[in-house]
């Protein structure tokens, strides 16, 4: 729920630091460090790592430092940009970003240079920050990833999009189908 997310992030931007370290192991097997703080954004990790702090002892301590996270999910190359990501939030919180296009550009709306240089990536990678976002339950990197491609698809053809997201062709029934049933998707 928003209030249990809430809470993660304050405590993942409270200026008392906890010097953990939390080790997450990739899809493919790569063991990663991150600093406690930084792995807080994750609701998966909070709830895999953290749950128990309130009444937790010098031992239990120790348990996060040696406890490895399985993120099964998330290839390595991805989870590499998942963790910077997460370093650098705690360093300097992503701006919110509205989600109605106020703005005429990503740049107008991603103003912190860090973050549009981070989801400036090839496409693959992209869609597997979003599922990895997704996956891990991280809401500021999910904004951002999704909002980068809102913008990719932004003013494509429907045949554009389908070829980005990788969308197979509709079979001639499918296409008139889906024409009868959503109009407005096929309103120029």
């Amino acid at each position: 729920n928003k209030k249990e997310i809430c809470k993660i992030y304050r405590m993942a931007s409270e200026e008392q630091t906890d010097d953990r370290i939390v080790k997450l192991r990739s899809g493919d097997g790569e063991v990663f460090e991150l600093n406690a703080n930084a792995a807080k954004l994750s609701k998966l990790i909070a709830e895999a790592v953290f749950d128990d702090d309130d009444d937790a002892d010098e031992d239990d301590e120790d348990d996060a430092d040696n406890e490895i996270v399985d993120i099964p999910k998330v290839k390595s190359e991805c989870l590499r940009k998942v963790i910077e990501f997460c370093e650098q939030y705690v360093k300097e919180p992503l701006n919110p970003i509205t989600h109605t296009m106020e703005a005429d550009s990503f740049d107008e709306i991603v103003t912190q240079e860090f973050y549009r240089d981070f989801v400036t990536v090839e496409q693959p990678l992209l869609f597997q920050l979003v599922q990895a976002a997704n996956f891990m339950n991280i809401q500021p990197l999910l904004d951002l990833a999704c909002l980068q491609v809102a913008n990719i698809l932004m003013g494509k053809s429907a045949e554009d999009i389908r070829s980005i997201l990788n969308i197979p062709k509709m079979t001639p029934e499918e296409e008139e189908k889906a024409r009868r049933e959503h109009r407005w998707i096929f309103e120029a």
